[in-house]
């Protein structure tokens, strides 16, 4: 018998449209659109109270050496021109700086050579 329940056609409960009278206010919204648009809100909400407690636990005093290669500039961290320096001669290598500035240096004694 369970077999032949099985077999017959269900009738398939569709949701309703929005009114005609109310058609200037958009679309309905469905409940699974408003269970997505819910859930977003909710993560939001969790993520923005972990970081409130992040923040109300905070150390003062705490300190790391990056805090002073870097500084806040319209509420980012950027780093220093001194700190920027370092890493570029930390990917070219320190022979090739001292190359490029000895070369500078002959360059700066040439032209005043020849301006003078």
């Amino acid at each position: 018998m369970s077999s032949l329940r099985n077999a017959v056609k269900r009738i398939t409960h569709k949701e309703r449209s929005q009114p005609t009278k109310r058609q200037h206010l958009g679309l309905l919204e469905k409940k699974k659109d408003y269970k997505v648009r819910a859930k977003d809100y909710h993560q939001k909400q969790n993520v923005l109270t972990s970081l409130r407690r992040k923040a109300a636990q905070r150390n003062p005093d705490e300190f790391y050496f990056g805090m002073k290669n870097s500084t806040v500039r319209n509420g980012k961290h950027r780093l220093n021109e001194e700190a920027k320096a370092k890493l570029r001669e930390d990917e070219i290598g320190a022979d090739a700086v001292k190359l490029m500035k000895s070369q500078d240096l002959t360059y700066v004694r040439m032209q005043t050579m020849k301006d003078a």
